[in-house]
């Protein structure tokens, strides 16, 4: 998962040398996706409860992590956990703005989100699965849950971000056999992707799936296509730019766009344009213009910097975009003019510009 230029890799982990022991969760970030470091210094963030013997010994683990409004959005099994099945089925939910969740963590309870205690931490499940994955929909404002429960398909869950006991929307399912749970296809901060038809209420949901049979098993691509019934023009100007945060707009005629923080910036340089997306999409003016203008990067525009602050493309209304690496202002034939803190920090400050690797 990638947030704010970064990428966390959440993950169950087991020591074989300690026998006895269950599964706990780590993460790792990295800032290319090659080379990964352990956070909380390389110690488990997770660890079972040990809230009841359910005779499932596996523990904590399969985490899967959604980042939303400023905060990580954790989904994990713990087989130990006061909320879980007698067969230690049970999916609970942490969030916070920290990603080691070593603080401000809160957990979703019966009453609601709650501030993270011993007592709680496990209490509610917020689906009977053993495995599952999950991504946030801006277009139907819920968390889609696909875990596999029943053999011939996987189930889809819908639940309100407010509330995880309210399902908004009956479940759905994706035809296909399975041997283990699925991955469901997403954004890079695990929102929901968007249909290539411009049909903002299409939601396209696939999920990657190991298939069962005899050997040799191979993994499965399925999905199907949620019709909510909406229209572009009924939806309000924030929310088609949430569905397409991170993407690359293209349309006859019209500067290529990034849309990040929920503006669109147009960009001169292919090489910039490419530099900051790989989700590139055609989108018919209508779309284009519903996301509001945010400033334009033209070749050689100007780049400030200053001691121990990030340079900076100085665009629209004296506004600067902090860029996070020096390749940014080469592919731009851009060059930096240095300048002191102060007068650097006078600027007000636009969307931070990651690049990707």
């Amino acid at each position: 998962m990638r947030a704010n230029g970064t990428y966390y890799m959440y993950y169950g982990a087991l020591r074989h040398d300690h026998g006895g022991e269950k599964t706990t969760i780590g993460v790792a970030s990295s800032r290319d996706g090659i080379n990964w470091t352990r956070l909380n210094k390389s110690q488990a963030i997770i660890t079972a409860a040990n809230q009841q013997d359910t005779h499932n010994t596996y523990g904590a683990g399969q985490p899967s992590a959604v980042y939303l409004n400023g905060r990580f959005y954790l989904l994990f099994t713990d087989t130990t956990g006061a909320g879980a099945l007698s067969n230690g089925a049970g999916q609970f939910v942490w969030r916070s703005a920290d990603p080691t969740f070593q603080s401000g963590v809160e957990v979703f309870t019966a009453s609601g989100w709650q501030v993270k205690t011993s007592a709680n931490s496990r209490s509610f499940s917020v689906a009977n699965a053993f495995s599952a994955d999950w991504q946030y929909s801006d277009a139907l404002g819920a968390f889609v849950i696909a875990h596999d429960s029943t053999p011939g398909h996987t189930t889809l869950v819908f639940l309100d971000p407010r509330n995880l006991k309210k399902h908004p929307y009956s479940e759905a399912a994706i035809p296909g056999q399975w041997s283990e749970g699925p991955g469901i296809v997403s954004r890079p901060d695990k929102h929901s992707v968007v249909s290539e038809t411009g049909d903002c209420g299409r939601l396209p949901i696939d999920v990657i799936r190991a298939t069962t049979g005899s050997p040799p098993r191979e993994l499965s691509h399925n999905g199907i296509d949620l019709l909510s019934g909406s229209k572009c023009t009924s939806m309000p100007r924030s929310k088609i730019a949430a569905m397409y945060e991170g993407y690359g707009l293209q349309s006859p005629g019209l500067p290529a766009a990034l849309v990040v923080s929920g503006r669109r910036l147009q960009i001169q340089n292919a090489s910039v344009y490419t530099d900051l997306t790989r989700n590139r999409i055609s989108v018919p003016p209508s779309i284009y213009h519903a996301v509001p203008y945010g400033a334009s990067l033209h070749d050689h525009a100007e780049v400030l910097g200053a001691p121990g602050l990030p340079a900076a493309f100085r665009l629209d209304h004296d506004t600067l975009w902090p860029v996070d690496s020096p390749q940014l202002v080469t592919d731009n034939h851009s060059s930096i003019t240095m300048m002191n803190r102060q007068k650097w920090l006078s600027h007000p400050r636009g969307p931070n510009l990651y690049q990707l690797n």
